[in-house]
C-alpha cells in the first residue's frame, strides 16, 4: 500500500532523528566534558526544533488522514499501530509551537549539570531557578495539549497512554493501606541497626565485572549493548542494534548489583523487538509502565529470590571473594530482602517503594495546579517522608535532589513505577502458570526460558499493541493491584 509505504518513510527519518537525540542525551551524561554544556544546550535545541517541524508537517497528517480513510484492504497490526503512534506523536506536538519546544530543550539541556552539582553540594539553591523555570513551561505545556480534569494529566498521558490521575489516585488509594500494613508488620524502624553486614570496600572494578556478568546471564547482548557510568542509571536505544545501559558504583553498596539487573530488563525488551520495526516508532517498549515491568521483575521478581542466589551467590563469591567467601547464604538473602524505609527511591525495598513514588506524585500534582511553589519543596519533601515513611531526611542530595526526572523536564513520569510494580506481578504470575517448573527454572540459573517466554509475548511487539491491550493479551486481565499484593503477602525471603 503505497500511503503505508511513504509513511514508513517519513517514520523512518523521524526515528533516526531522534536516535541521534538520544546519543546526544547518552554523552552528555556519561561522557561530555563540563565546559561543553552550552554548545550541548544549542545542539538540543536545533536538533529538537528539526524534529518538531517533520512531525508536525501537514504532509504527515495528511497521509495519516488518507491511512485512517483507506478501507480497500485491511491493514495488518503494525500498520495499524504505526499509523496510530504516528498520530498520536502527530497531534501531541502539533500543539506545541516550535519555538516553545526549542526552549524547553535548551532549558533541559542547561539544567542537568545544575541538577549534578546541586547533588553533588547538597544544595537545592544551585537548581531551584533551572527548575521553576521548567515547572513554568510545564504548565504551559498542559494548556497546549490540553486536559478535561486536571493539568496533570496531559503529561502523563504521554508516558502511559489513556491513564488519568483520578485513575491513578484510585489505584494508590488501594494499594497505600496494604503496604503501610505490611511495612508495620514485617518491616524494621529507619533508625534501626539491621543484619550487621559489615563488608569492606569493594573496588570499582569487580563491581563492573559482576554488574557485566549479571547482563549477561540475563541475555543481554553486548554487541548490541554497552555499560557505562553515570551519575543515575538508566537504559537508552541509540538503534535497533544499539541499547545501552548505566550503572554507578559505591564501595559500600550492592546497588551495582540490582541497577544492573534493572537496566538490563530495560535493555532486554528493546534487544528482543522483532527486527521488521526497526526503523519505525514500533522499535520500542509500548509505554513506560509496561517497560518498568520488565525492570522490575528482573530485578526484585527474579533476582532478590533465594532461588536465583542458590545458582549465582557461587558465582558472586568466586568473582568477590572479599567479603563474599565470609558471608552466609542466608543473611545474604535477607539483607537484600530487608523491609527497611529509606529516603533513597532507587535502594528502597519492594514493600515501601511506591510510597516514594505517592510522595513525588502529589507534589508533582500540586507544582502543576500552582498550589505548590518550587521553593517549598525541600519541606514539603521533608514533611511527606516523615508522614509516609517515618524518615528525617538529613540533605537536599538524599531528599529533593536524589532523582534526575525533573531535570529532564519528565513530570509525570514517575507513576510508571508503580504501573512497573503491579504489571510485573501480573506478568510473573502468567509466567510461572506456563512453566510449573518455575523453581526449578530459577534454582538451576536457567533463564532463557524466562527470556524466550517474555520476548514471545512482550518484547518482540515492540510498539504494536498499546499498553492496556498487551496486558490483556499476556495476563487475560486488566492492570490491578492483586498480584502484587498477593506476592508481597507471600514472599517467602521475608520470613527468613
Amino acid at each position: 500500500m503505497k500511503i503505508i509505504a511513504e509513511l514508513r518513510l517519513k517514520a523512518k527519518e523521524l526515528t533516526n532523528l531522534n536516535n541521534i537525540l538520544a546519543l546526544l542525551q547518552w554523552d552528555q551524561e556519561v561522557m561530555m566534558p563540563p565546559a561543553a554544556t552550552n554548545d550541548r544546550a544549542a545542539q538540543f535545541s536545533s536538533l529538537s526544533t528539526i524534529i518538531h517541524k517533520k512531525i508536525t508537517d501537514p504532509a504527515l497528517g495528511n497521509l495519516l488522514r488518507q491511512a485512517e480513510e483507506y478501507t480497500g484492504e485491511d491493514l495488518p497490526p503494525q500498520d495499524r499501530a504505526l499509523v496510530r503512534i504516528l498520530k498520536r506523536e502527530h497531534l501531541h506536538n502539533s500543539k506545541l509551537p516550535e519555538e516553545f519546544v526549542a526552549d524547553f530543550a535548551r532549558l533541559t539541556s542547561e539544567s542537568l549539570p545544575a541538577w549534578v552539582a546541586a547533588r553533588k553540594q547538597g544544595d537545592f539553591k544551585i537548581f531551584l531557578p533551572y527548575l521553576e523555570k521548567i515547572v513554568a513551561m510545564s504548565r504551559q505545556k498542559t494548556d497546549y495539549l490540553g486536559y478535561e480534569e486536571h493539568p496533570y494529566d496531559a503529561l502523563l498521558d504521554l508516558y502511559e497512554e489513556g491513564l488519568t490521575s483520578s485513575q491513578l489516585t484510585a489505584i494508590f488509594n488501594n494499594l497505600q493501606p496494604e503496604l503501610t500494613e505490611l511495612v508495620q508488620r514485617r518491616g524494621i524502624a529507619p533508625s534501626a541497626e539491621v543484619d550487621a553486614f559489615p563488608f569492606p570496600p569493594i573496588a570499582e572494578k569487580d563491581q563492573i565485572a559482576f554488574s557485566e556478568k549479571m547482563l549477561a546471564e540475563i541475555g543481554y547482548d553486548f554487541s548490541r549493548g554497552r555499560q557505562d557510568v553515570s551519575p543515575h542509571p538508566f537504559t537508552t536505544s541509540i538503534g535497533h542494534n544499539d541499547r545501552r545501559v548505566t550503572n554507578r558504583y559505591r564501595p559500600d553498596s550492592l546497588e551495582f548489583i540490582f541497577c544492573a539487573l534493572h537496566e538490563g530488563g530495560h535493555a532486554l525488551y528493546e534487544q528482543g523487538i522483532d527486527e521488521g520495526y526497526a526503523g519505525t516508532p514500533l522499535d520500542e517498549g509500548v509505554s513506560l509502565g509496561i517497560h518498568e515491568s520488565q525492570s522490575r521483575l528482573w530485578e526484585n521478581i527474579v533476582g532478590r529470590s533465594q532461588l536465583f542466589w542458590k545458582h549465582y551467590f557461587p558465582m558472586l563469591q568466586q568473582c568477590i571473594p572479599d567479603p563474599f567467601q565470609d558471608i552466609d547464604f542466608y543473611d545474604f538473602i535477607k539483607h537484600i530482602n530487608k523491609i527497611q524505609p529509606g529516603p533513597i527511591r532507587v535502594e528502597a525495598d519492594e514493600v515501601s517503594y511506591n510510597l516514594h513514588i505517592i510522595v513525588r506524585f502529589e507534589l508533582e500534582k500540586e507544582l502543576l495546579a500552582g498550589s505548590v511553589q518550587v521553593k517549598e519543596l525541600p519541606a514539603l519533601w521533608h514533611e511527606k517522608y516523615l508522614r509516609y515513611l517515618g524518615l528525617e531526611i538529613d540533605s537536599d542530595a538524599n531528599g529533593v535532589l536524589q532523582d534526575i526526572h525533573w531535570a529532564h523536564s519528565s513530570l509525570g513520569y514517575f507513576p510508571t513505577y508503580t504501573i512497573g510494580n503491579l504489571a510485573a506481578a501480573q506478568i510473573w504470575h502468567s509466567y510461572c502458570l506456563y512453566d510449573t517448573d518455575y523453581k526449578q527454572t530459577l534454582q538451576h540459573g536457567n533463564l532463557a526460558k524466562i527470556r524466550q517466554w517474555l520476548t514471545e509475548n512482550i518484547y518482540c511487539h515492540g510498539a504494536v499493541f498499546p499498553p492496556a491491550q498487551l496486558l490483556q493479551q499476556v495476563c487475560n486481565e486488566t492492570l490491578n493491584p492483586k498480584s502484587f499484593i498477593e506476592y508481597l503477602r507471600n514472599k517467602p525471603e521475608f520470613d527468613l
